[in-house]
C-alpha cells in the first residue's frame, strides 16, 4: 500500500536529506579535501552570502636546544585566514505538489528530477574549487605541454609533498584529467602489481591506488593560461618579511601580461625545509595571484604567494629576491596548460554554511551530510501561476596548506 507522506514539513525535511544525499553523492574533490566543522563558524546559523569566518592554520616554530630556553620561547602565532564566503550556487525549478504526494511519488520525483539537480550543483562548486585550488598552488611537476603520467612524474609531485612537510602518506590523492588517466594507466600496465589492481585497471581504465596517491578521474580539471611575456626579472630587491608582492620589469610595455595561475622561479631563490631550515636543492616555486599588465616602463608589480620568509618558524626560502634576478615562468607564453592536481586533503578546507531558514513559505528545510549543506525552499510565484523550489548551497573554500598540493601540468 501506498504511503502518504503526511505533511508539508515533513516532505521539505525529506527533499532536503535527499539533496543533501544526492550533493555529496556527486561530489569528487570536495569530498576528498577538509570540511570546516562549528568551531570554525561558531555554530551561528543562517549566514548569508558575504559573510566572513575564519579558518585556522596550525602555527609553525623552530627547535631550541640545550637546557638554557630563554632565547628560544616563542610566541604561538596560530594563523587565521579569513574566508569571506560569498558563493551561493542553485538551482530552482517548478514543480506540483502532486509529483511529491506519496513516498513512491516522492521516491521517483527524487531519481528524475531532484538527483539531476543536484548533479547540476555538484559539478559547478566542484570545478569552482577546483580553479582555485590550482590558481593557489605553486608547486608545480611535470613537463609543460607533455603527456606523460608515468611513476617519475607522479612520484615527483609526492616528493614535493614530502620537501613541503607533509608528514602523512595517507590520505594522498591525484585528480587527472582523462587523457592524463588514459596516459597514467598506459605507462603502468607493464609493471608489477596485485592481480587484483590489474584487473581493476582493465576493468574499469582507472588506476586505483599506486605512487603513494589514490588516483581519481576527473573531467572538471581547469587549464592555466600564461600571460604573453615570458622573459623579465625583478626590478626591486625585496626586504622585508611576509612581503606577497613582487615588482618587476622588463615585460612588454603598456601590453606585456602575468596572468592568475601562473608559476615561476626566480634566480638565487631556493626552497627551504619547513622543519630543519636545510636549503633544499629546487628553487622556490610561486604563483601568480592575479592577472597584471605592464605600464609604460615595462614595469608591473605582482601579487604572488607564497608570502616570503627568510628567518623564523615561517621561513620558506633561503634568500629573498635581488634586483635583476631573472624570473623564470613553468611553460610557454601565451599558452594554455591543463592541470591535474596531486594533493592532501588537508590542502584545503572546504566551508558549507547554513542558510538563513524563511518563514511563512510554503515549504522549508535545509540538512547537512558530511560537512555539505543544502536549503531547499519552495513557495508559489503569483506571476506565473506555479510553485517554484530553490536548492541552495552557501560555500566557500579556504586554501589553508596549499603547500600540501602541486600540479602536474601537461
Amino acid at each position: 500500500m501506498v504511503q502518504d507522506v503526511s505533511t508539508i514539513k515533513a516532505r521539505a525535511g525529506v527533499i532536503a536529506e535527499l539533496a543533501a544525499g544526492f550533493l555529496d553523492d556527486h561530489m569528487q574533490f570536495v569530498k576528498t579535501i577538509d570540511k570546516a566543522d562549528k568551531s570554525d563558524f561558531g555554530g551561528m546559523n543562517g549566514f548569508m552570502a558575504g559573510d566572513t569566518v575564519n579558518i585556522n592554520v596550525p602555527a609553525q616554530f623552530t627547535l631550541g636546544t640545550g637546557a638554557d630556553i630563554t632565547s628560544t620561547i616563542q610566541d604561538v602565532v596560530e594563523t587565521k585566514v579569513p574566508l569571506t564566503v560569498n558563493n551561493q550556487y542553485n538551482v530552482p525549478i517548478a514543480f506540483t505538489s502532486a509529483e511529491i504526494a506519496t513516498d513512491f511519488g516522492l521516491k521517483s520525483w527524487a531519481k528524475r528530477v531532484l538527483e539531476p539537480q543536484m548533479i547540476t550543483l555538484a559539478n559547478n562548486v566542484e570545478a569552482a574549487c577546483l580553479a582555485q585550488a590550482v590558481n593557489a598552488t605553486y608547486n608545480s611537476v611535470g613537463t609543460a605541454g607533455s603527456t606523460v603520467f608515468d611513476t617519475d612524474t607522479i612520484l615527483a609531485a609526492g616528493q614535493k609533498l614530502d620537501q613541503s612537510g607533509c608528514a602523512d602518506y595517507d590520505n594522498r590523492y591525484v585528480l587527472l584529467n582523462p587523457a592524463a588517466n588514459r596516459s597514467a594507466v598506459n605507462a603502468r600496465k607493464g609493471l608489477f602489481q596485485q592481480s587484483t589492481a590489474i584487473s581493476e585497471q582493465y576493468k574499469n581504465g582507472a588506476m586505483g591506488m599506486a605512487d603513494g596517491f589514490t588516483f581519481l578521474r576527473n573531467n572538471l580539471l581547469p587549464s592555466v593560461t600564461n600571460g604573453n611575456d615570458v622573459v623579465f626579472e625583478v626590478r626591486t630587491t625585496v626586504n622585508t618579511q611576509g612581503q606577497s608582492t613582487l615588482v618587476v620589469e622588463a615585460l612588454t610595455a603598456n601590453t606585456g601580461t602575468v596572468k592568475k595561475g601562473e608559476v615561476f622561479t626566480i634566480a638565487g631563490v631556493y626552497a627551504v625545509h619547513p622543519v630543519t631550515k636545510a636549503v633544499l636543492p629546487d628553487l622556490q616555486q610561486f604563483v601568480a595571484t592575479a592577472d597584471k599588465t605592464a605600464d609604460s616602463n615595462g614595469y608591473a608589480t605582482l601579487d604572488i604567494s607564497p608570502a616570503m620568509y627568510t628567518t623564523g618558524g615561517q621561513q620558506n626560502i633561503s634568500a629573498f629576491p635581488q634586483d635583476g634576478a631573472a624570473i623564470t615562468p613553468v611553460g610557454a607564453a601565451s599558452t594554455a596548460y591543463t592541470q591535474n592536481l596531486a594533493y592532501h586533503k588537508s590542502a584545503f578546507r572546504f566551508v558549507s554554511l547554513p542558510l538563513v531558514l524563511p518563514e511563512g513559505v510554503d515549504m522549508a528545510a535545509q540538512k547537512t551530510r558530511n560537512g555539505i549543506t543544502v536549503r531547499i525552499v519552495r513557495d508559489f510565484d503569483v506571476l506565473k501561476d506555479r510553485m517554484i523550489m530553490r536548492a541552495d548551497i552557501l560555500w566557500g573554500m579556504a586554501n589553508v596548506r596549499p603547500q600540501f598540493a602541486s600540479r602536474i601540468t601537461a
